[in-house]
């Protein structure tokens, strides 16, 4: 044992209660009583004079009251924070308690461990555990490198499999039978695949603590090549047209209350929030009867354009905003109505990408394969319409 830490003992067996050092003593409950708690400590403090197995008692029968602080073990194992929880992870240091501390409105646990054990873990030991640990850590690369190659060879295989074999297929089977109708549905599909990466840099977009400017530029590169794509699909004769109005299609884009309204808004909130917008549902006949109210409202601001293309098994549909759409696409009062069941989220409809969507649809796969399916229906569809109109 080392002999800063009999110095230490001394000290630690401060903490104990009359009634723990007369239990180390064999007292009586009367001996314990009757006599001073710097008189019983003198006494257990010559009892501990080369006496490890009575050191060792200590601390084993009052681990609990003798613990020691996290800030303590680091400090005096000469560790890093890191360090301290890794090895408690993996119960190289022993824990005999937790206690708890009030921070930013929570309750957080923190651990206190066996003052014993830690104060009996040499430097030696601690560099052994550095070099398991540094050992562990190289194995681990090792195998993540093995892993990634693997991962990487199937994802190739996959990537290869589907542009060698499934691609080429859908291509034979969609232009087999007309190639305007091959041209629509070679572009809605890697249209699909356009709207679904701006799906995903607008949800990477929502999360990001970096990279947030980069996820939004190449989400509106996405959304831009799908308007694109959308703008030539509705030439297609294979392309339907419809529209969706939500119950709740107007957006309010400014609203000022005058001075009376306000101050009923100011009334019906002292007891019950209620939002600016909630207020003006609840008297909005009033509102738009009243001269010095201000309010502007954007028409259809959450309606959609619907357009799909069906043929046999395949079904490609998008939906376009109002406000983005209705420069080149029909006036909605000329289109049918569509019903839609909304879903909750960021997204009513359509998604993101998932699985092993992103292994075989990579991002400059994407695009590549969306600006050759934008050369072709440019050729088929534009040539062919050119032909038409010179015969009429």
């Amino acid at each position: 044992m080392r002999s800063i830490f009999r110095v230490e003992v001394y000290e630690d067996i401060r903490k104990l209660t009359k009634h723990q050092i007369g239990e180390l003593l064999n007292l009586t409950q009367k001996e314990v009583v009757s006599t001073k708690k710097d008189e019983l400590l003198s006494t257990l403090t010559k009892e501990l004079k080369d006496n490890d197995l009575l050191i060792e008692k200590i601390y084993k029968n009052f681990s609990f009251d003798l613990g020691i602080h996290p800030n303590k073990v680091e400090k005096y194992l000469n560790i890093t924070k890191t360090e301290r929880f890794r090895w408690t992870e993996q119960k190289k240091l022993r824990v005999v308690r937790y206690s708890s501390f009030n921070k930013w409105g929570k309750t957080l646990d923190y651990p206190i461990y066996d003052t014993y054990q830690i104060k009996n873990i040499s430097q030696e030991q601690i560099e052994t555990w550095r070099q398991e640990h540094k050992k562990e850590v190289e194995e681990n690369r090792k195998k993540a490198v093995q892993k990634a190659l693997i991962t990487r060879k199937l994802n190739n295989k996959k990537n290869k499999d589907f542009y060698e074999n499934r691609w080429k297929k859908l291509l034979k089977d969609w232009y087999s039978n007309d190639n305007r109708l091959g041209a629509s549905l070679q572009l809605a599909y890697w249209t699909m695949w356009v709207s679904r990466w701006a799906k995903e840099f607008q949800l990477l977009a929502v999360d990001a603590r970096v990279n947030k400017d980069k996820y939004i530029e190449k989400k509106e590169l996405f959304y831009e090549m799908k308007n694109v794509a959308i703008q030539r699909l509705i030439s297609s004769p294979y392309t339907k047209i419809s529209f969706y109005q939500p119950q709740a299609a107007d957006k309010i884009t400014h609203l000022e209350f005058c001075p009376d309204h306000f101050q009923l808004w100011l009334q019906e909130r002292e007891f019950d929030y209620v939002s600016k917008q909630e207020f003006y549902y609840s008297y909005i006949k009033e509102i738009h009867k009243c001269a010095s109210c201000e309010l502007d409202i954007e028409k259809n601001y959450y309606s959609l354009y619907f357009i799909s293309i069906l043929f046999d098994e395949y079904h490609f549909s998008f939906h376009t905003p109002y406000p983005i759409g209705k420069s080149y696409l029909p006036p909605k009062d000329s289109l049918p109505l569509i019903l839609h069941e909304e879903r909750e989220g960021l997204f009513r409809f359509g998604r993101s990408l998932i699985g092993e969507e992103k292994i075989i649809f990579k991002e400059k796969e994407v695009i590549k394969y969306f600006n050759e399916a934008l050369t072709k229906f440019e050729l088929y569809i534009n040539a062919e319409d050119l032909i038409l109109e010179e015969l009429r």
